[in-house]
This record gives structure tokens, C-alpha cells and sequence, in this order.
């Protein structure tokens, strides 16, 4: 009777749980995905809510950061011509497959609020990183408009950044600097003996359109923050502006855009030359990327980094598409693209610029933390903060879309999210109107908290899409319950100081590998009527958590004995007075210290039911704790303790019986105590063999020789039986 009536409440408190946190399918009634910009059919350009200009791009642990321009929100269509001048933050994305980008926010720069407060521009952007003193160091240079060249460092590739000069690095007075026409757009590289490389320049005098010798090259002192030597003039023909460097084998490939006066290469294409030295001299070999307006219809500058990643050649670049399907023609906006380098031997090919991008490189693993902030498509999204972790804000309709994800028969995904009123995520696969397989409700509220929904039909590697009901934020998801998938996490690689974001705590909980999704335990409830348990390991659910029963002077005092961990929290100090043991952080409180016995049942359930436990001296006065009038009113105030049948519920928890003479009045008793008004049967010790009804009994883990004085030997799960 008492495993049914358990069962019940338990089955009751699962339902409450999944129920007042919202309504499901039901929040989605006359709401209608926002429109995207970029089809799913297409990764170009990599992400549509921010204009991402000039990309430099390094490659760092096996992802690759790009560090572009700021020209602005997609979302603001107030504006006129970009004229450049407001550029002052630096954006940062990062991704380990190529097509789904991690937004780290954009870094503050320049002016006031930026790192370098002595330049007003923050332009064309160029990333390295180098091990020194035994640490990787970041260096982010950038160009104040067309008058120098400014460089910030930080411990990690996404900040924070700060000035270590205070001054420019390189400006008009720098020797062999004079006679640069503009003084911009900086080309960071870190040789494989450490040496670090420095290009720069662009611009054509009057009457020089053929030889322009605007462009510079210089080694860099070993703090990446001083020059070790003069600037050397690279003559390059027909060069523009925009200087970018790597290397191949043994040779050094300097590239840039050549200029826009009708020579013999094209206007504004990127042309390459090659070298033993990456000091030069250069020798011109030809063009590898036409101008984007080729590939478009949208003529304008051209901007480029070339890299190496996982065996294949790349070219990022950007392009006025976004900006003329925001606004019907062009205005300067731009935003980054990546497609394949081709390479043959020593050579570069022709690139083509496409809306289809490049092949992902690998899946998402579902089962693993990923950030809300990386995904490959979105509408109606902002996204919040700069640093390693960033969050999502959705307005009614928006989602987002994350490519290729390893689903792994998941039955549950966890969000760590909030909503000030309220709202539901519809996890859907294949596209924002595809195939819903789960909803996740999260509570009114203003700080995010990790909130678990079903999920039915998840297998396979699918994209994955997360569409909200109403205003909300998504820091992270993870999916749970599930076999596991073979496929490597988009989380950014961060080696960055304690003060960055960390990982969500309370990943899903597994128990004997099955999620803890509203599923019953592994191991049978049994009878325990008319018996009294052992000392130290009378629970019923013992270890159930994990860990071992409390340490409570009175047996059964904690039923749920080491469910200990389950929440994350240690159990409560007195007794049994947190029947959930570590259940702790589950509503977000931790364990009740109450000196009575059972008197917060659910422990750390903390303010689930928003009121705080009892504090009543009389042990479990308050049947459901903290769970604040769940049970709708507190059982009468007897003073032998579980005279109330649902006594103290109290005892739930596992606070010590009422101190009645059958040691436990409330047939609820301690929920591991005596039972009411029973004689109590002599308890064996530990490990005893086979003494007393349910003494232990198998060559288990916890006892000794298989007997049984009376019954038999009944088989609770794989370190535990019992005589009955």
C-alpha cells in the first residue's frame, strides 16, 4: 500500500513539475517562425544578424576565430551609407566545423569605452596567438582608420582585450612608414619558430597605379608588441589595400587586393606572390579570388584572409548579398563569407564565391554542452555580451538553427535559459517549420536556470532548431537520455582567466545511463510493513543517488538516504533532515538547515512551492517543507510528531520519527523508520549474516554467504538483495 501511494504522489509531483512551467504545444497557437534571411540550403555568409566586414582569421586549438569589422546590427535598418567612420568594436565568432559560428560578441576597441582609447577607429582586424613565458598570449591588431596601427592582447581569443602601449604601434613616424598613403589594415603571422611577422599598408599615389609600394612588411619583437627591425617595402603591382599572409611547406604567400585602375589583374581582386623568406623579396604569381560583385551582382571592396584547417585551404572574404536583401541595393554593409581554396602544389587556384559555402566538417555532438549562440542559420535573435559565452535573446517567433547534430535517440534536452513572463522552446529538426520533437517550458523569471523537457523521435544527425513562443534568452542546450553520439561539441576552446563564463552546472543526471527524465527508478520499491530497518543502511532507497544514506543517529532517518548527489548538494548535516539529500540546487535552494528532523521534506528543493520550511519544532509539522502549501495546509500541530498520517510528510525526507513509543506513530513514519505501532523486529548489523527479515543477504557488494532464516532471497538490483 505504501509503494502505491508513494508511487503515486511521486507520478503526481512529476506531472506538477512538468505542468506549471507552461503549456507546451499550447503556447504555439498563432505563433509563426520568423522568415530567415539565409535558407537552410545555404551557410553563406556565416552569420545574418550582425555585418561582419574584413575578416581575419586564426586558427586556434582546432577552431577558427574570425575577427572582423563592426558595421553594425542587421536588425537596425534606420541607417544610411556606411561611410566607416562609426567602426569602433571588433567582432568575434568562432566554430570548430566551419558552418556553425559561435558569436562571442563584439570587443570594444577604440574610443571611450574601447581598450584603445586613443584611437576613434577600430578597422579591418588581424588575430595571432604565440606561447610565451610558457602561455598563450592573443594579440588582436587593428587599424585606427588610415593613420596607424594599433594592437591589443589578452589570455584568451575572446577577450577581454586591453592596450599594453597605449599609443599606436605603428604610425606615420615609424621608419619607411612615411610614404604609405594609408597607414591600415594589418596582416598578423607567428612563424614556426615563433617569430612573429607584421604587413601592413595600401593606398596609390598619384601616377603609380602599377607600383604603388605602399605595403609593408616587419618582424615583430618577441612580446608581439614592439618591432625588431625596420618596415621593408613590398612591391607589390597593382596593390590596393589589404594585406594577408600564410604559408604553405616552405613558402610564404602574400596576398592582397589590387586596385581598382583597369591593370592587367582586375579591379579589386586578390592577387597573390610567393617567397623562401616571409621578409621578402616577393615574386608576383597571379589571382585567386575574383571580386565578390563576380559571384553577386554586388560590386565593391574586396577583403580576404586565406587559411589551413584540417587539411584544406580556405578563403574568408566579404560581401554586400545581406546588406541588398535588407535593404533592396547596396549601402556598404558587409558581411563575412568562407569558401575552399583550391591549391595545386605551390599554386593557388580560382575560388569561387557561393551562397552554399563549404562542407561541415564534422557534426555537433548533441549529447555534449553546446551554447545557444553557435548556430548556422536564425531569425528575430539578438545576441547578448562579449566572451567565451554569450546569450540569445528571442522575441515571439524567433529561433535558431544548428547544422548537423548528432542526436543520439536523446529522450530529453536541458536549457539553461529564462523568461521574464514565461515561455516555450519547440525543439524542432530539419528546418524552423520542420518536424517538432519536444517542447521545454520555462518558468516567469529573471535569471536563467537549467529547465529539462521530453523529447520523442530524436535519431540520427539532423539540424536542429530551437523557435520560442515569446520573449526569452538560451545561454546552452544539451540533450540527455540518449546512446551517446560519436561527433565532436561546437564548445569554444578557452584557456582564458577564471572570470569567464563558465559551463552550465546541473547536466542532465544519469542514472545507470537513462537520463533522469521523469523515469522510475532502477530498482523495485518493496514492502517494508511491520519491520525495523537496520542501523545506517535502513533506507529503503539507500544509495539510490549514489552516495551513502546520512549520517543520522536515527536509522531510517533519511529514506532517500545518498540520493546525495542527485542535485548536486551534500546532505543536510542533521540527520535526515534533507529527504532528498543533495536533490539541493534542483529548485535552486540549498538543503534546509532545520534543526527538526524532517521538517523541509524536499530538502533543496528550495522555494519550488516558493515558501520556506517550517519551522516547527515538532519534526515534519509541515508535510511538504519548502514546498510552501503543496499539499494545501500544514497537518495538525500534534506534539507526537507523526501522529498526522501524513505526519510529516516530514518524514519524507527522512527527519527522525515522531518521538513516539512505537518509535514512529505516522505510518509514514521516517519514510525508513519504524512503522506506527509495530513491534519492532530486532535489526541485524551490516554485513551480518542473514539475521532478521530483511537482513541481507547474496555475495553482493554489501554482504556476505547467500542464506535466509525465513523467506527468500530477494534480488533488488546488482549490488543489493534482501531476505523477505
Amino acid at each position: 500500500m505504501k509503494t502505491t501511494l508513494f508511487t503515486s504522489i511521486i507520478l503526481y509531483t512529476i506531472f506538477f513539475i512538468n505542468t506549471t512551467f507552461g503549456a507546451g504545444e499550447a503556447s504555439f497557437g498563432g505563433v509563426t517562425a520568423s522568415k530567415p534571411i539565409k535558407p537552410v540550403t545555404n551557410k553563406n555568409p556565416l552569420i545574418t544578424h550582425r555585418y561582419s566586414a574584413d575578416p581575419g582569421v586564426m586558427v586556434y586549438k582546432d577552431r577558427v576565430y574570425v575577427y572582423s569589422s563592426n558595421d553594425g546590427d542587421v536588425a537596425n535598418k534606420n541607417v544610411g551609407e556606411n561611410k566607416y567612420d562609426q567602426i569602433n568594436t571588433i567582432n568575434c565568432m568562432s566554430s570548430s566545423d566551419l558552418v556553425n559560428w559561435m558569436d562571442h560578441g563584439p570587443i570594444a576597441a577604440a574610443g571611450g569605452g574601447g581598450a584603445a582609447k586613443w584611437a576613434k577607429n577600430s578597422w579591418a582586424p588581424s588575430a595571432a596567438w604565440k606561447t610565451i613565458n610558457g602561455k598563450d598570449k592573443f594579440f588582436l591588431y587593428f587599424a585606427n582608420s588610415g593613420s596607424g596601427i594599433g594592437v591589443l592582447t589578452s589570455d584568451s581569443p575572446t577577450g577581454p582585450f586591453t592596450d599594453p602601449l597605449g599609443r599606436a604601434l605603428i604610425t606615420p613616424q615609424t621608419p619607411n612608414c612615411a610614404s604609405i598613403t594609408w597607414l591600415f589594415d594589418p596582416a598578423a603571422f607567428v612563424d614556426a619558430d615563433g617569430t612573429g611577422y607584421l604587413y601592413f599598408g595600401g593606398g596609390v599615389p598619384q601616377g603609380q597605379s602599377a607600383n604603388p609600394k605602399t605595403v609593408r612588411v616587419v618582424k615583430l619583437g618577441n612580446d608581439m608588441t614592439s618591432l625588431a627591425g625596420e618596415p621593408q617595402t613590398i612591391d607589390a603591382p597593382w596593390v590596393f589595400e589589404d594585406s594577408g599572409i600564410h604559408k604553405m611547406g616552405n613558402t610564404y604567400f602574400y596576398s592582397y587586393c589590387t586596385n581598382w585602375d583597369n591593370g592587367p589583374y582586375g579591379n579589386a581582386r586578390i592577387a597573390y606572390m610567393t617567397s623562401n623568406s616571409p621578409m621578402g623579396p616577393f615574386s608576383y604569381k597571379g589571382t585567386c579570388f575574383n571580386n565578390p560583385g563576380d559571384f553577386f551582382q554586388t560590386t565593391g571592396n574586396n577583403h580576404h584572409t586565406i587559411i589551413e584547417f584540417k587539411n584544406k585551404y580556405y578563403i574568408f572574404y566579404h560581401t554586400e548579398w545581406l546588406n541588398k536583401q535588407v535593404f533592396g541595393s547596396q549601402k556598404g554593409y558587409r558581411t563575412t563569407h568562407v569558401d575552399e581554396m583550391p591549391v595545386n602544389g605551390n599554386s593557388l587556384g580560382n575560388a569561387k564565391g557561393t551562397l552554399t559555402g563549404v562542407t561541415q566538417i564534422q557534426d555537433v555532438d548533441g549529447s555534449a554542452l553546446n551554447y545557444a549562440a553557435c548556430f548556422a542559420w536564425q531569425s528575430g535573435i539578438s545576441v547578448k555580451g562579449q566572451a567565451a559565452v554569450t546569450t540569445v535573446n528571442y522575441s515571439r517567433g524567433g529561433w535558431t538553427g544548428v547544422s548537423n547534430v548528432a542526436l543520439g535517440n536523446a529522450q530529453s534536452i536541458t536549457l539553461k535559459a529564462s523568461s521574464a513572463s514565461g515561455a516555450t522552446i519547440k525543439i524542432c529538426t530539419g528546418s524552423e517549420n520542420g518536424q517538432a520533437i519536444g517542447y521545454v517550458d520555462i518558468p516567469a523569471g529573471g535569471s536563467l536556470q537549467n529547465v529539462t523537457g521530453k523529447i520523442s523521435g530524436a535519431s540520427g544527425t539532423k539540424n536542429l532548431f530551437f523557435v520560442s513562443s515569446g520573449d526569452a534568452s538560451i545561454e546552452s542546450w544539451q540533450l540527455g537520455g540518449g546512446s551517446g553520439a560519436p561527433a565532436a561539441n561546437n564548445t569554444p576552446v578557452e584557456t582564458g582567466p577564471a572570470t569567464e563564463t563558465a559551463p552550465i552546472e546541473n547536466t542532465p543526471i544519469q542514472n545507470n545511463g537513462e537520463s533522469f527524465g521523469n523515469t522510475a527508478p532502477n530498482a523495485p520499491i518493496t514492502d517494508n510493513s511491520n519491520s525495523a530497518p537496520a542501523a545506517g543502511n535502513d533506507n529503503t532507497w539507500g544509495g539510490f543517488g549514489g552516495g551513502a544514506p546520512a549520517p543520522a543517529p536515527a536509522g531510517g532517518d533519511n529514506p532517500w538516504g545518498g540520493f546525495g548527489g542527485f542535485g548536486g548538494g551534500a546532505p543536510a548535516p542533521a540527520g535526515g533532515d534533507n529527504p532528498w539529500g543533495g536533490f539541493g540546487g534542483f529548485g535552486g535552494g540549498a538543503p534546509a538547515p532545520a534543526p527538526a528532523g524532517g521538517d523541509n521534506p524536499w530538502g533543496g528543493f528550495g522555494g519550488f512551492g516558493g515558501g520556506a520550511p517550517a519551522p516547527a519544532p515538532a519534526g515534519g509539522d509541515n508535510p511538504w517543507g519548502g514546498f510552501g502549501g503543496f499539499g494545501g495546509g500544514a497537518p495538525a500541530p500534534a506534539p507526537a510528531g507523526g501522529d498526522n498520517p501524513w505526519g510529516g510528510f516530514g518524514g519524507f525526507g527522512g527527519g527522525a520519527p515522531a518521538p513516539a513509543p512505537a518509535g514512529g506513530d505516522n505510518p509514514w513514519g521516517g519514510f525508513g523508520g519504524a512503522p506506527a505501532n509495530a513491534a519492532a523486529e530486532p535489526a541485524p548489523s551490516q554485513g551480518s549474516n542473514c539475521a532478521g527479515m530483511w537482513a541481507q543477504c547474496g555475495g553482493n557488494g554489501f554482504s556476505g554467504p547467500t542464506c535466509c532464516q525465513s523467506g527468500t532471497c530477494v534480488f533488488i538490483n546488482e549490488w543489493f538483495s534482501m531476505c523477505k
